[in-house]
């Protein structure tokens, strides 16, 4: 299984309150995710950086996860969006943990927040890249010149 390095673009909310998670890869080819508003504002709140919004956010299950792992001497490797059945995208976290190779399903809305915070690289199967072009997406996606769709906010 081939993976394609991808990257957050965009975290945004649409008129009808889905809120939305965009991935491109280096070529721009959007990947659009619905998820929960919880897991988009920790994305959020982890792209902007911002040490004043770390300091007021409500701890969250990705957060508990970055603490367990480094007291538990672990490291998330990367993360994997690895399946798309019935329109729910499924990821992997990879862990290395006392020299030993861990992969753990999870929700890809906590593991690209996770991934973010810890600064591991984010993935997708070729297969999923494909799936998801055949797949009806939610949004229109973003035009060639990587203008967002007019139907999405930011939060």
């Amino acid at each position: 299984m081939s993976e394609i390095r991808m990257r957050v673009w965009r975290v945004g909310r649409r008129s009808d309150s889905q809120y939305l998670l965009i991935l491109r890869d280096d070529w721009g080819s959007p990947l659009i995710m619905v998820i929960g508003p919880c897991e988009a504002v920790a994305i959020w709140s982890a792209l902007r950086n911002d040490p004043v919004a770390e300091r007021i956010r409500v701890p969250a299950t990705h957060d508990l996860i970055e603490t367990m792992l480094e007291r538990l001497g672990g490291k998330l490797e990367k993360v994997v969006v690895d399946d798309l059945w019935n329109g729910v995208y499924y990821a992997k976290l990879h862990l290395a943990v006392n020299g030993e190779r861990i992969t753990i399903d999870g929700r890809p809305s906590d593991a690209v927040a996770l991934a973010l915070r810890v600064r591991a690289p984010l993935y997708v199967t070729e297969e999923v890249m494909a799936a998801s072009r055949e797949a009806d997406s939610p949004p229109a996606a973003p035009d060639e010149e990587g203008a967002p769709p007019d139907e999405i906010e930011d939060l």
